[in-house]
This record gives C-alpha cells, structure tokens and sequence, in this order.
C-alpha cells in the first residue's frame, strides 16, 4: 500500500499550503507571508529551501502552477494554486501533528542527562545563564502578545505563541527550582557516584531504550535488528 500523501508533508511544506489554502501565490510571496506572520519562529526559512519545497509539493501533485506574474522588470514568476488532493493531504498531516506528540530530539533533554559530568558550580552557572535567556525570550513574547492583541488579532492566531510562553514559563520555574535543589545540597552532585546500569531501560519500562528509539548509537537511526 502506498503511503498517504499527507504524511510526507515536513513542516515548512505546511506551512506553504498553510499560504496556499487562502489563495494562490508564487513563491516569493508565499517567503514573505511567511515572514509576516512569524512562522520562521516555528519552522526553517530559507529562500532555497522554500522553492526546494514548492517544487516536492508540485511533483506530489499537491500544488499546480496556475499561471505566471511579472512586476516591473522581475522576471516572471510561476503562481501556485493548492489542488484538491493537497488540501486533503494538509488537513490529514495536521491533525495527525495535533492528535499523535512527535518523537522529537531537542539538545536540552540530553544536556540533563549530561549534566552530571559538570561540576557542580558550573552546572548551576550554565542553568542560571539558561533561565536569564528564558526571561528575555518570554519577556519578548510578551510584547508581542500585548501587540497582537491591541491590532485586534483574534486569540485563535496566536495559540502557537500562548503555547511557547507557558512552555518557557514552567521550564524557567523548573530551572529556578533546580538551582535552589543543587544550592541547598537537596540534590546530591557526587561526580564520583556510580553511573546507572548499562540495563537503565529496564528500569525505566523499556522507553526509549536502544532499538525502539528513532536514533541508534551509531546516530543513523537505522536501528540494530538488520545488522
């Protein structure tokens, strides 16, 4: 059986069908939609990137070239419509990115997990330098929240930004308790300690141990079962 068109959608495709469900556009107005509503915030932008995606969506038949605009001496530009089976395709990735939580590989998970080979002064001072970057990053969200709301933008655009705000707020406040845990000695920091059991994943109910994970040891996420 082949597999559903709508899964092969990564972000920055949905976000260009996001532009293209309103109305049709070439692609240099689709980067600056894009732009103008943030979603470089969210998703990698780049010009070469963007026309990579346009021309994958277009070979997927997801998009169609509808016609052609010229602005002053600009060289012609290829307008996009989505078709019928890309909005079909849109609304399916969506709701599966809504319904099912990604396996996701984020760097600060790991650096916990590391943590232990820091001393402890400077594992605190590297925590203290993370929540005051958390600060200016919800402080700016903040104005931007403020902003949205007096030009009269209605909440459900801007769920993405409330998102990122709790979540940055309940980090800084796990940061701040961890700091004050390892300045008090609540929390033991014996670099000297005895690592955990090469069999950790047992004790945790097997997740994420090797082979189940999307990413091996050897980093090609190919797993060991072939081997």
């Amino acid at each position: 059986m082949a597999e559903p068109r709508g899964r092969k959608l990564n972000l920055l495709a949905m976000a260009i069908l996001e532009v293209l469900e309103e109305r049709s556009a070439h692609p240099y107005e689709i980067h600056q939609t894009m732009r103008d509503r943030q979603r470089n915030r969210l998703v990698k932008l780049s010009v070469g990137s963007l026309y990579h995606a346009v021309d994958r969506l277009e070979r997927l038949g997801l998009i169609e070239p509808v016609g052609t605009d010229r602005q002053g001496r600009l060289p012609e530009r290829t307008v996009y419509a989505i078709t019928q089976e890309g909005r079909d395709a849109f609304a399916d990735r969506l709701k599966e990115m809504v319904s099912a939580p990604a396996e996701e590989f984020p760097e600060f998970p790991l650096a916990l997990a590391l943590l232990h080979t820091l001393d402890r002064e400077a594992a605190i001072e590297r925590l203290i330098w993370r929540a005051a970057a958390l600060e200016a990053h919800i402080a700016g969200g903040e104005v931007m929240a403020t902003r949205l709301t007096e030009f009269g933008v209605a909440p459900m655009f801007s769920i993405d930004l409330d998102w990122q705000l709790t979540r940055a707020r309940a980090e800084l406040k796990w940061i701040n308790t961890l700091v004050a845990r390892l300045r008090s000695g609540a929390l033991p920091w014996d670099r000297k300690a005895d690592a955990p059991p090469v069999q950790f994943g047992l004790i945790t109910g097997g997740a994420g141990t090797a082979g189940s994970s999307a990413q091996d040891a050897d980093g090609t996420g190919k797993g060991t079962a072939s081997r």
